[in-house]
């Protein structure tokens, strides 16, 4: 009896060793797919946290090259049309050379600075050929000229803004001894720009017309009857042209079309844009003007009217010797409004007379010409636009004012 009931408590306990065996066997069963497929989730969580990630950083790359909701990334800025010239010929190895030029570091701040200091004459010039209906790129002539210096002068001779020559200047300007208008930038503009509409009318081509501004309309027209062509390229490219006047063109583009298309080469050039739309002001064309006959000192007439003597002789920088001519008519250019103001100054003051010019001579002073002609030396200087310690030139003329 007792042998039977410890077997049967054997087999009690064996059921329920097995019973708990495969429990744990079917919970784990039951649990594994339940871990697989949270691993599953898991995964398939940080899958998608990567994707918003990876969204998160090219919004932020868009972001970086986003202001005020316009895209600046890589904008490219179409390149305009330069007048003149096309693509082909903007391609060419001599523009080429100046355009790398002026595009370098040294020689962009030069051009800006040319640029940006000569806006007043620079603006006069583009309303000019704005209103002529002339090739826009006549504009940056002067930059090839001048670099916009109205007081430039070249070796050869030329003087001004416009380089003239004086055998050049008639019939386009006055030059004598009291008025040298070369030196004028706006009487010169108007003076440049007559001849280039000349010489196209002549021409019939711009370009030639332009590089006969160089080289002179004979020079021009002997070259083009040599070749038998009047195509400036054929000439420039062949030898009929001396090398001045056969980089004189190709210059002129490469330097129009930086300035046209600065924002597409990535310089900055002024372009004076607004001030082109408010031309209103006395710099920039509009000025108030009076006529005299005889000759009057130019910083005495700016001391009655209670102005600056500077601003008077940079309206009119023609008048060499700081007065009027004391025969012909002379026209005074005035800031806007002043003209009933210089009027009244002018009824002060007293002409100068001119009875006498002096030749220089070796041993002159102007101490000892002073007191020759009984005059004194600061009035001496003050006609003749010199200073008191000026060393005297022999031959120089000097202007001796009545007593």
């Amino acid at each position: 009896m007792k042998r039977i009931f410890i077997f049967t408590l054997s087999l009690l306990c064996l059921s329920k060793i097995y019973s708990q065996k495969n429990a744990a066997e079917i919970s784990a069963q039951k649990t594994e797919p339940q871990k697989i497929e949270t691993q599953k989730v898991v995964e398939e969580n940080h899958h998608a946290k990567d994707v918003d990630n990876a969204k998160d950083v090219d919004n932020t790359k868009e972001v970086s090259h986003t202001k005020d909701d316009v895209q600046t990334k890589d904008v490219v800025h179409e390149r305009r049309q330069v007048p003149l010239a096309s693509d082909e010929i903007l391609a060419r190895a001599d523009i080429d050379n100046f355009r790398k030029q002026y595009l370098s570091e040294k020689w962009s701040a030069l051009l800006y600075d040319y640029l940006e200091s000569a806006m007043e004459y620079r603006l006069y010039v583009r309303k000019a050929v704005e209103d002529q209906n002339l090739p826009a790129i006549i504009e940056y002539l002067p930059i090839v000229e001048s670099n916009y210096k109205t007081t430039a002068k070249s070796k050869s001779g030329a003087i001004g803004m416009w380089q003239f020559m004086a055998n050049s200047v008639s019939p386009f300007l006055t030059l004598n001894d009291f008025v040298d208008e070369r030196l004028d930038p706006w009487k010169s503009t108007d003076a440049a720009l007559k001849k280039l509409q000349d010489n196209y009318n002549y021409f019939g081509d711009w370009l030639i017309a332009i590089a006969a501004y160089n080289c002179g309309a004979g020079a021009m027209t002997a070259a083009i009857k040599k070749a038998g062509n009047k195509d400036f390229w054929y000439l420039a490219d062949k030898g009929y042209l001396s090398q001045q006047t056969a980089l004189y063109v190709p210059k002129l583009l490469a330097i129009a079309d930086i300035s046209i298309n600065s924002e597409y080469y990535e310089i900055d050039l002024p372009d004076h844009a607004q001030e082109f739309k408010t031309l209103e002001n006395e710099k920039n064309g509009h000025f108030d003007y009076i006529t005299v006959q005889n000759a009057y000192s130019l910083a005495q007439l700016a001391q009655e009217m209670r102005i600056d003597s500077k601003t008077l002789k940079h309206f009119n920088p023609s008048y060499t010797l700081g007065v009027t001519h004391p025969v012909k008519q002379s026209r005074i250019r005035l800031p806007l409004g002043m003209q009933e103001t210089a009027i009244q100054a002018l009824d002060k003051l007293t002409p100068i007379k001119f009875p006498l010019q002096y030749k220089v001579v070796a041993g002159d002073s102007l101490w000892s010409i002073s007191r020759k002609y009984g005059t004194t030396v600061a009035a001496l200087c003050d006609l003749n636009n010199i200073k008191e310690n000026a060393i005297l030139k022999i031959g120089k003329t000097l202007y001796i004012p009545s007593k």
